[in-house]
């Protein structure tokens, strides 16, 4: 056994532990202040070299997968949702310990970041890669974390609170998230302003839809 090896990797996951204890609330804080700024800074960031991308605010994927985190811990699952659950072949899986929910939430919640930026590489030109998708895909990943984040607490604390506030979050969260991919698309793909407002709205509920298909026919498969 390498102990110097070991330390070196508890040193470094205790430092991004804490890093992300300070680039969370701030990239929070700016993706919801400044879309804009913070959608052209993931194009930048995304350009560089990976080992020094992203050095002044947290990687995109990272920051929509702790939005989940923080949603899981804020709101776990009642005893009631778990039963629920447990009646699918997917539920059962997913209830089996934490970490597998997480990334069942993570797998869905993606949709609305992989269907923007899909639909923004279909509309411009030259063919859909992954070399393609990484930008806009990134720079969703950006912008619909606050969304995840709201989304996810308001399934799970709605329901079984019926507080109007909940409701009235999400609400507010879905028009910023529209407000903020109608520039999205207006400044990256340089429509006008009526069909930039007509592709956001096609892209929205596309991303809806496939979310909402995609968790029905999860949760109910059975053998």
């Amino acid at each position: 056994m390498d102990v110097f090896n070991i330390a070196k990797s508890i040193e470094k996951f205790i430092f991004e532990l804490l890093m992300w204890l300070i680039f969370y609330p701030y990239t929070l804080f700016r993706v919801i202040f400044q879309p804009g700024y913070m959608l052209d800074y993931a194009r930048q960031e995304t350009l560089k070299d990976e080992d020094i991308s992203f050095d002044s605010g947290m990687k995109p994927s990272i920051f929509l997968f702790l939005s989940i985190v923080i949603a899981a811990f804020l709101a776990p699952l009642a005893p009631a949702d778990l039963a629920t659950l447990k009646a699918s072949q997917t539920g059962q899986y997913v209830t089996q310990s934490w970490i597998n929910l997480l990334f069942f939430r993570m797998a869905i919640f993606s949709i609305f970041p992989i269907t923007f930026a899909l639909i923004y590489d279909l509309i411009t030109p030259g063919s859909v890669t992954r070399n393609s998708l990484k930008i806009p895909f990134n720079q969703q990943c950006y912008i619909c974390a606050p969304f995840t984040l709201i989304t996810s607490l308001t399934f799970i604390l709605y329901p079984h609170t019926g507080n109007i506030a909940y409701l009235l979050a999400l609400i507010a969260a879905q028009i910023w998230l529209l407000a903020s991919n109608f520039f999205f698309f207006k400044g990256q793909v340089g429509k006008s302003n009526g069909a930039s407002a007509a592709i956001t709205v096609m892209a929205f509920g596309v991303a809806w839809v496939a979310f909402l298909g995609t968790t029905t026919l999860a949760l109910n498969f059975k053998d």
